[in-house]
């Protein structure tokens, strides 16, 4: 995993109590602590990004969404060298498959990458927006063992 626990990140129009820094706090199982933001109160595109410190070989990004309730989630994910230039990584804005506690795994070929950027762009269950976790991997991880 391409640690990026307490790194640089930023967003669009936080929602108190639910500030950026939650959603790579390293609890990806805590639907308690995420980054949340609500588009009717702040219109506009909600997204949330994350500087590496320094370029890394991503190859895959989980996006855990809030879940619990079978809500579903639509949203994109895009790297950048410099913070100005983007590439779509992921394009999940037709995405059907309901938020879970494992995110929605989008792998692609691997590329050096500084900045990840998710943009979430509806949730089938009101208008926030919520990142539980945001993981970044080189490659997709291997499942765990059976039993385990």
């Amino acid at each position: 995993m391409i640690t990026a626990w307490r790194a640089k990140v930023s967003c669009t129009s936080p929602q108190f109590p639910f500030p950026a820094h939650l959603a790579n706090d390293g609890r990806a199982g805590d639907t308690d602590s995420y980054w949340a933001t609500d588009v009717a109160q702040h219109p506009g595109d909600a997204w949330w990004q994350v500087d590496l410190e320094q370029p890394a070989k991503v190859g895959c990004v989980i996006v855990v969404c809030y879940y619990g309730d079978q809500r579903v989630y639509g949203f994109t994910v895009e790297g950048s060298l410099d913070g100005n230039k983007w590439d779509m990584l992921a394009d999940r804005r037709d995405n059907q498959a309901p938020s879970t506690a494992k995110g929605y795994c989008c792998e692609f070929e691997a590329r050096a990458t500084r900045y990840l950027r998710v943009a979430q762009t509806r949730n089938s269950a009101n208008t926030g927006r919520h990142l539980v976790e945001v993981l970044a991997f080189e490659k997709p991880p291997a499942p765990a063992p059976a039993g385990k």
